[in-house]
């Protein structure tokens, strides 16, 4: 398994017990989920990188931005208190969790694969889908790591 196998793997395991949410069955493409399956659920994707130094080295080392997506459903009803709520509830979620990842060694399997820094690069415009009743927060971290390459 790759590093970034590795990463997303240890991220999945910390999410469900940081957040009380459920893992998304499709993350990349959230509309795909059916509507009524979004409360309460995760994604974490990786996105772009960007390669710092290596080779010469011994190692490589990357800044690779990652990107939690947290979903959840609401009904509003004579105002929108319910999807303000719903959303400052993922804007804490999202919170909590660069704090504990902030706060965790991320622990690698593969001896020469280490992550040295996780840091929050920046939160999205919140989008809302199907009929205003999910609303989506994708929160992008930057977590800086290393491998061997020889």
């Amino acid at each position: 398994m790759g590093i970034v196998d590795e990463i997303i793997v240890a991220i999945k395991a910390l999410l469900p017990g940081l957040t009380g949410f459920t893992q998304l069955d499709y993350e990349y493409d959230v509309a795909l989920n059916a509507e009524d399956r979004q409360a309460k659920k995760f994604g974490f994707i990786p996105k772009e990188a960007d390669f710092i130094e290596g080779r010469g080295m011994g190692f490589t080392t990357v800044d690779h931005t990652f990107q939690m997506i947290l979903t959840d459903d609401f009904k509003n009803f004579d105002d929108d208190t319910t999807q303000h709520t719903k959303l400052m509830a993922l804007y804490t979620t999202s919170q909590n969790a660069q704090v504990e990842f902030q706060k965790s060694r991320l622990a690698l399997p593969t001896p020469g694969h280490l992550v040295m820094l996780i840091s929050l690069s920046g939160i999205e415009e919140p989008e809302f889908l199907g009929e205003n009743n999910i609303v989506i927060l994708r929160t992008n971290f930057k977590i800086q790591y290393k491998y061997r390459n020889n």
